[in-house]
């Protein structure tokens, strides 16, 4: 028994649990922070969140790892019919409805999208191997499991999460080998989709944060604000930050959003560039054991999970980075596990038992 427990605890991915437990501290003393400056206690709710997550991650690290490829079909079910009744029955927010109200919590099915489609996809690559690599006929199951839920994202609409699955299932598809007909043929329909989704699916104010992207003073007190202030407060941090409950973007109500979009202009403003750096450092470590975990794993449902979870960090890292330095256009994708949001940081923290329950069934199951 004991010998059992102690192979189990060697299997066990701890850098994995050492970086969420290092961005976990730190995104707590930044909105902590953060709540001093606007007098109130949301970094509070966020450890609970945190907390929560914890536990979250260790009962998908638990669950056995074969059950975890046959539900995966009926959990992207339940996601696509959540999906379907947020555009029903959902809060509307600023013109969005992205949230079901429970009345005590509410939560945000396009996150869960992510996990669902994480899951599915390395289920069909198990399930359907191609050793001489897949064919365009192989790409529209790959293209139906990704297309409806970012279908039904976009609806809502929102974009940031829609772009969020895109970037996650291409990540997990150049894990495989494709034969060359097919990439011609995805670069051809990418090429085409663009100008038709300019024209016809993006909405005027997406249109409106993208040509601010690339004028970056029109409009500076309309959609140009956010990106502005956030630039503002990363570029008076200067190397060693203005120091803890120093920051004056989030005090004087310049940087809206500072507790979930744009939660590392502040970190930035008041740790500089070192603070900022070591954080994106910690990232790049998680990055770099979810691609080790799947180099590791026993089969190719693990390895494609691995890669998706890696994904899933990198690209919500890229997209909310690139946001805040007006890289790329406001998209409201969060940070992962810095950013304040219940659905988002119980979402993160499952894919990190994700990757742990791959460590941990490596060899044995």
């Amino acid at each position: 028994m004991n010998r059992a427990v102690a192979t189990a605890a060697g299997r066990i991915d701890w850098a994995v649990v050492g970086l969420v437990l290092a961005l976990g501290a730190v995104s707590v003393i930044n909105l902590y922070s953060t709540s001093t400056a606007t007098g109130g206690s949301i970094y509070l709710r966020h450890l609970y969140w945190l907390l929560l997550g914890g536990g979250v991650m260790g009962i998908v690290a638990a669950i056995n790892y074969r059950d975890l490829q046959r539900f995966a079909p009926v959990f992207y079910g339940v996601v696509v019919v959540l999906l379907m009744a947020v555009l029903v029955v959902g809060k509307e927010v600023n013109g969005s409805k992205r949230w079901i109200d429970l009345g005590f919590v509410g939560f945000q099915p396009s996150e869960l999208a992510k996990i669902a489609v994480i899951l599915n996809l390395a289920s069909w690559f198990q399930r359907v191997p191609r050793p001489g690599g897949y064919t365009l006929k192989d790409l529209v199951p790959m293209g139906v499991l990704l297309g409806l839920p970012m279908f039904l994202i976009l609806q809502e609409p929102d974009l940031g999460h829609t772009l969020m699955l895109m970037f996650i299932g291409g990540s997990m598809l150049a894990y495989e080998r494709f034969e060359r007909r097919a990439m011609i043929s995805v670069v051809v329909f990418a090429v085409i989709a663009a100008p038709l989704a300019w024209k016809f699916v993006l909405r005027d104010y997406q249109k409106d944060r993208i040509l601010t992207l690339v004028d970056g003073q029109s409009d500076a007190l309309g959609s140009g604000w956010h990106a502005r202030q956030a630039r503002v407060a990363v570029g008076s941090g200067g190397l060693l930050g203005k120091g803890l409950h120093d920051g004056t973007q989030v005090a004087g109500g310049f940087l809206p959003e500072n507790h979930t979009d744009f939660v590392f202009a502040h970190l930035a403003e008041e740790h500089g560039f070192v603070g900022a750096g070591a954080v994106l450092f910690l990232y790049l470590l998680l990055v770099l054991a979810a691609l080790r975990s799947a180099a590791m794993a026993r089969d190719k449902f693990g390895g494609h999970v691995a890669v998706g979870v890696g994904a899933l960090v990198f690209w919500h890292v890229l997209m909310n980075i690139g946001m805040v330095l007006n890289l790329l256009p406001v998209t409201g994708v969060t940070l992962p596990l810095l950013s304040y949001g219940g659905t988002s940081v119980l979402t993160v923290m499952a894919a990190m038992g994700l990757l742990l329950n791959i460590n941990l069934r490596r060899t044995v199951f």
